[in-house]
């Protein structure tokens, strides 16, 4: 909620460790604690800044479970360290500006852990929130069976840690991506496995007719980025 100058979120949901980790990211932001709650003081913040803090923390409070490191990430501050990094870039920022909601469209990118996968996942969420729209991010480990997955107009899906066809979640991957291609919408999926390899886990028993049938509208709607580099979380770690 937002009061003029002030941004009020719960005691519950911002901790100190989440204090700690905002104040990194904007250390000219002031906060108090005020009974159950936390009020920011957004009048030292230059208006850009004040712009992506409300925008972090609007996704945060969507997202509560959201990892401490993630909570500030935005395109902005996602830096590429090499080609397959500014390429996975240059397609976010092009899922991003299609206008046509008719076509269905998406991104599936892979690699190894800590090269900033769950990094633009949410960035991307962060850019749709800014058009306006709802994207639903989704930690595939976290699916629920009961879960609505399909698309009305102006959503998106973010997938991300999709790392394995034999999980529930492949659940969701398989009608979250069927029904963009049908009727329009974006997804974006990140994982640590190869598009090929989670869609032969997917369909084992299923016959390669129906795997084979099921790959060509997706691979008709994804591009699939095969993303490399070291691991940020190991280069900077505590004890370097």
């Amino acid at each position: 909620m937002i009061e003029r100058n002030t941004l009020i979120a719960s005691q519950e949901l911002v901790s100190k460790a989440v204090i700690s980790k905002l104040h990194k990211h904007y250390p000219d932001l002031q906060w108090a604690e005020l009974g159950t709650s936390v009020h920011f003081n957004l009048e030292r913040l230059p208006a850009q800044e004040r712009e992506y803090f409300i925008l972090d923390m609007r996704f945060f409070e969507q997202n509560p479970s959201l990892p401490l490191e993630n909570i500030c990430s935005r395109l902005e501050n996602y830096n590429p360290k090499n080609t397959s990094q500014e390429e996975l870039l240059m397609y976010a920022k092009q899922l991003i500006a299609l206008q046509d909601e008719s076509v269905g469209a998406g991104l599936y990118m892979f690699g190894e852990a800590g090269i900033g996968k769950s990094h633009v996942a949410i960035s991307i969420s962060k850019e749709f929130m800014k058009r306006g729209l709802h994207p639903n991010f989704q930690t595939a480990e976290h699916y629920r069976l009961k879960q609505n997955t399909v698309l009305t107009p102006g959503q998106v899906w973010i997938i991300d840690d999709m790392n394995s066809g034999f999980h529930l979640s492949s659940r969701l991957f398989k009608e979250v991506v069927l029904n963009a291609h049908d009727r329009g919408g974006r997804v974006f999926v990140t994982s640590n496995k190869n598009y090929d390899e989670l869609m032969y886990e997917m369909f084992v028993g299923d016959g390669k007719a129906n795997r084979m049938r099921y790959e060509d509208r997706t691979k008709g709607m994804f591009k699939i980025l095969n993303v490399s580099g070291d691991s940020y979380r190991q280069a900077n770690a505590w004890y370097k």
